[in-house]
């Protein structure tokens, strides 16, 4: 799973650097000491009997990073003040870890927190925050950011799926960019994936850098959906397959959904099923259709469009009519479109006692 956006906090005792709890869908709260950390990078002025922690640097930007990469830092904290400090504890936005850090930090000393970042399974902006809870009375709480940009090492832009639809006799096409952020040249060695719904090309770009594919879809190929996956061999050792798939290709007259699914109905439930089904003619003006279903209970109730093209149908089932068991049958359309008088859609569902 590749998360994009992370946000979960991790609580690290000073006893273990294990993390012992969560925090779901938050990243720590901003402290009222984070102004004087990122202006100052200090505690402000303290007792000379007491701790005051200095941290050279509150923000951390790793810059742009392939998914996979482990990336480490240091947040060095220095101790100005006449007392020890006191690392309590440290929360931070998962995945980051903190894998060594000091117990205290002498006075005039100096400490290392070091932070460990596996990108594996991020991809886009992360920005991940940590905050240092500290005995330091000017500075209880330290506020530090550890940010930059995950990319894959290949990346299909702008998404790694072909969402195409097409009118049988016209079809139509779609492109996607395969973009190569490996030092190492990129090759595509081999496209593969059924013929018989599309076809495929690809153009070199920026060789070694950047290709495009493009999918057309077959004006006579087979109707309906179809998740057709596209498999594309590389000489990429990280990613060395790639995979785009999804077309469609309708009808002049067609329906959406193509499938009328009640699902799974208890008897209390009958009166207030209710599925929309939407018959298109491309192109149409003056479209007309008859509705009938051979499903027992069955309600047909349609409305035409204002355009002429298009009727939206409510189908319902009357309670009284349903039998215990299951839905199956059909909505049948006759229409006045000359190459397309009878489309069938099928109905199922069940009906159960409560």
């Amino acid at each position: 799973m590749v998360f994009r956006v992370t946000r979960s906090v991790v609580f690290l005792a000073l006893s273990s650097l294990f993390a012992f709890s969560t925090s779901p869908h938050g990243a720590p709260g901003r402290p009222q000491a984070l102004e004087r950390v990122e202006q100052g990078y200090a505690s402000s002025s303290a007792p000379s009997s007491g701790p005051k922690a200095i941290f050279s640097e509150t923000r951390f930007e790793f810059g742009e990073v392939i998914s996979g990469d482990v990336v480490e830092h240091d947040f060095d904290l220095s101790n100005q003040g006449s007392a020890p400090i006191a690392i309590e504890k440290v929360t931070m936005t998962t995945p980051l870890l903190v894998t060594k850090m000091p117990h205290e930090v002498a006075p005039g000393a100096q400490g290392k927190i070091h932070l460990k970042l596996d990108t594996a399974n991020l991809e886009g902006k992360f920005e991940g925050r940590i905050l240092v809870f500290l005995n330091d009375p000017a500075l209880p709480e330290a506020f530090l950011t550890f940010a930059g940009r995950v990319v894959p090492a290949i990346e299909l832009s702008p998404l790694p799926a072909f969402f195409v639809a097409g009118q049988r006799g016209q079809g139509n096409r779609a492109s996607i960019e395969i973009v190569n952020h490996e030092s190492a040249p990129l090759r595509i060695e081999k496209i593969e994936h059924p013929t018989e719904r599309f076809a495929t090309q690809l153009e070199t770009l920026k060789s070694g850098q950047r290709y495009r594919l493009t999918l057309a879809l077959k004006p006579d190929g087979p109707e309906g959906k179809a998740a057709g996956t596209i498999l594309m061999k590389t000489s990429s050792n990280r990613m060395p397959t790639l995979k785009v798939g999804d077309t469609y290709l309708y009808e002049r007259v067609h329906t959406f959904p193509d499938v009328v699914d009640f699902g799974t109905l208890h008897s209390d439930d009958a009166g207030r099923a209710a599925v929309t089904l939407m018959i298109h003619q491309e192109g149409g003006t003056d479209f007309k259709v008859q509705l009938s279903s051979d499903v027992p209970g069955l309600s047909l109730k349609s409305e035409r469009g204002p355009k002429g093209d298009r009727y939206q149908v409510e189908i319902t089932l009357i309670p009284e009519k349903i039998r215990v068991g299951p839905i199956k049958g059909r909505v049948i359309i006759d229409t006045n479109d000359p190459d397309f008088r009878r489309v069938i859609v099928p109905v199922s569902g069940q009906f159960v006692q409560r």
